[in-house]
């Protein structure tokens, strides 16, 4: 199976590139295809620019996300891997989702009714799987209203079908031993993805 992991964290020493590396070092020993995108390694600019120069209907054209597109097109399963921050992605991500996960790409309305409510999605064949951890009490972790905006409002909008995650609540209160129980439980999951 071909994976592409989406990483976000500025700081290299992290949990959740602890949470990459047990992930990928676990595919990539299961003889999968593995590629990262690391965006602050990137440094992806994040900055969606819309005016008469640039339409918000011509993004799935901007040849600077073309790479981008093509490792999503490839890609049987995509791994989101990040920490929440104010109840959803970390701003980078978010400009990546805006820039690369556009109309005409992953889902597009022209084949539609006039009245649809819905696109046509384009990924409906594609896993995709989120990894993340948040400092919130595991009840609001539960019912997080930015997983339900990122589950529905932003995946399955586009017609990806298969969208899970697996996260690690009240991250700032874990102790040592926690934390290295749940890398080795991403190391179990990624063992089933």
């Amino acid at each position: 199976m071909k994976f592409l992991l989406v990483y976000c964290h500025s700081n290299p020493k992290s949990f959740t590139k602890a949470i990459l590396d047990a992930i990928s070092e676990t595919l990539e020993s299961l003889n999968h295809s593995v590629k990262i995108i690391d965006l602050y390694a990137e440094k992806f600019d994040p900055v969606l620019q819309v005016d008469e120069a640039h339409r918000r209907r011509d993004l799935y054209k901007d040849p600077s996300m073309a790479s981008y597109r093509e490792l999503i097109l490839e890609a049987d399963h995509l791994v989101f891997i990040y920490p929440v921050w104010w109840h959803g992605f970390p701003a980078i991500l978010k400009g990546f989702i805006d820039r690369v996960i556009t109309s005409d790409f992953v889902y597009s309305f022209k084949d539609r009714p006039r009245n649809s409510i819905f696109p046509q999605g384009y990924m409906s064949q594609k896993k995709i799987s989120c990894f993340y951890t948040l400092d919130a009490p595991f009840l609001i972790a539960l019912i997080d209203p930015g997983w339900l905006a990122i589950k529905y409002g932003i995946f399955r909008f586009c017609g990806f079908r298969n969208v899970e995650r697996y996260y690690r609540h009240n991250l700032k209160h874990a102790t040592d031993l926690e934390r290295s129980h749940w890398i080795e439980e991403c190391r179990k999951i990624a063992n089933f993805l």
